[in-house]
């Protein structure tokens, strides 16, 4: 997959799969998610996962990946 079509898709790496590791999730993979400002404030992300379905996942197991021309960025996020 290109940088530019990379650019185009909401990404979320993987940092804890948990119980969902090998099945649904693979731990430091990348994976599509669908954007979802209620479920984000919630704490969720929905997460295309491994049987190419959205499910929401605790938004706490993903950083947040952004594709620029020189690569990827990840987004830190922090609570107040």
């Amino acid at each position: 997959m290109s940088i530019q079509e990379l650019q185009k898709k909401n990404l979320a790496l993987c940092i804890d799969a948990g119980d969902y590791e090998g099945v649904s999730l693979f731990t430091l993979k990348l994976y599509e998610y669908l954007p979802d400002p209620d479920s984000e404030k919630d704490g969720f992300l929905q997460i295309i996962d491994e049987e190419g379905e959205p499910y929401y996942y605790d938004a706490k197991c993903f950083l947040k990946v952004k594709a620029v021309p020189e690569g990827l960025t990840i987004s830190f996020q922090t609570s107040e």
